[in-house]
């Protein structure tokens, strides 16, 4: 599995914590996607699940590291959601739970990963609560979650909870030059365009979707002049929502440019389409069209079963007259 620098820290700091007995049995972690989360719950889990670490590294060559890259230790239970279902039902948590009250089969920790844990359903939290709170000993819990907001106050209240915020943007920036050939300007852009975070710049800079951002760009030039309206068949091309960030964000770097702040844009590798806005329209065209969006945005995100033509086209029918006053 794929380590990720920004997650040594953490994964000391954790590593350090049971070594001084000052560990809690059951971590929340929160992150965005694409920050590594699973990484870091595998080296936890390695490192306690080893019969002889060497500081703050599993051996690798124990009964209990071999068992974990088999990955057929026994005393290690991940949980996630099953396929063609929605949620993390009670069956699968009262059977962990009924597991770990034995005695460990290695004779050692026992190490139990929920995973997406804002999926567990109302049931299977109620059946973890009292397990979570008074767990056998040497019995640890790691919950993962991008929306820690979204799992039940008694669940959070039992946790420890650790957030794992995306790193420097000149630390990121370097992974991704790591793993790309694509100009400095590029990554940047990919990198702001993921709120920081480097595993989802790689996965948006890897896939189709950069080359459809480009193609917005292009479209945006032809379009400012007086037809917005030619802009619909690219926003419509699923997911809307993302094309419609994406959108966003050229417009605030039209405002950044009219207030002369060129080193924070977001698309980077393409100021020519956030000039050309910024020239087609003044600050409060900009702001009020670019409060539209967001109101859009947010309705695609939000609202079931939406007629998404008929709402991205209000607000390009609204871009052209506010071009033609």
């Amino acid at each position: 599995m794929q380590w990720f620098p920004w997650l040594t820290p953490h994964y000391k700091q954790i590593v350090q914590q049971h070594q001084s007995h000052q560990a809690h049995p059951a971590l929340l972690l929160q992150a965005h996607r694409g920050m590594g989360l699973e990484a870091l719950v595998w080296g936890i889990a390695r490192w306690l699940l080893c019969e002889t670490p060497e500081g703050h590294k599993a051996c690798g060559h124990c009964h209990g590291c071999q068992l974990m890259l088999a990955n057929n230790h026994p005393d290690w239970y991940p949980i996630s959601v099953e396929k063609g279902k929605q949620q993390i039902g009670i069956d699968s948590i009262r059977d962990t739970c009924e597991k770990i009250w034995h005695s460990p089969q290695q004779g050692g920790a026992r190490v139990i990963w929920v995973d997406n844990a804002q999926q567990l359903s109302e049931a299977a939290v109620n059946a973890l609560l009292k397990t979570v709170e008074e767990p056998p000993e040497n019995c640890w819990f790691l919950f993962t979650t991008s929306q820690a907001s979204q799992l039940p106050a008694t669940l959070r209240s039992r946790c420890v909870a650790l957030t794992i915020r995306p790193p420097d943007e000149s630390q990121g920036l370097a992974w991704l030059s790591r793993e790309s050939q694509l100009t400095e300007q590029s990554l940047l852009t990919a990198l702001r365009l993921s709120a920081g975070v480097p595993g989802e710049a790689l996965a948006l800079i890897t896939s189709p979707r950069w080359q459809e951002r480009a193609r917005l760009g292009e479209g945006l030039i032809q379009a400012i002049p007086q037809q917005p309206m030619q802009l619909l068949p690219l926003l419509l091309d699923e997911p809307s929502s993302e094309k419609i960030y994406w959108l966003m964000a050229y417009l605030l770097d039209a405002l950044k440019l009219q207030r002369g702040g060129k080193t924070w844009l977001t698309h980077v590798d393409n100021p020519e389409t956030s000039h050309h806005l910024s020239q087609a329209m003044d600050e409060y065209r900009l702001q009020t069209l670019l409060a539209k969006w967001r109101e859009c945005h947010t309705l695609l995100l939000q609202t079931p079963q939406l007629n998404t033509e008929l709402v991205i086209s209000d607000v390009l029918l609204a871009w052209e007259a506010a071009l033609d006053n």
